[in-house]
């Protein structure tokens, strides 16, 4: 095996690893959004609304998905919360998630 072949795998590897951790961080801060999303708008099984919220960042990239999400769940509920509020609590959460990921 050649260096270049050893460097190319070692680059592979923190590729990996790099992602696996923004995954883990991106799953810890929608938890964490879904858990305060739920302290407002009371849901009966809070478990399965932050599981709701969860699976809604997946439906397409970026963060729209689950800021219309919670948009729509505080509008049913009647709650005045703006989508600057929201995305400044994803900002948080984010920062609290990547603290706990170092």
């Amino acid at each position: 095996m050649t260096i270049i072949d050893e460097r190319e795998k070692g680059f592979e590897a923190k590729f990996r690893l790099d992602q696996e951790k923004e995954f883990k961080i991106r799953a810890q801060r929608n938890k964490l959004l879904g858990l305060w999303a739920a302290e407002k708008l009371q849901p009966d099984n809070i478990d399965e609304y932050v599981k709701e919220v969860r699976v809604s960042d997946l439906e397409k990239p970026g963060d729209e998905d689950i800021i219309d999400k919670l948009i729509k769940d505080f509008k049913s509920k009647s709650l005045i919360i703006e989508k600057e509020e929201i995305i400044q609590k994803i900002k948080e959460f984010e920062n609290t998630a990547r603290s706990k990921y170092k």
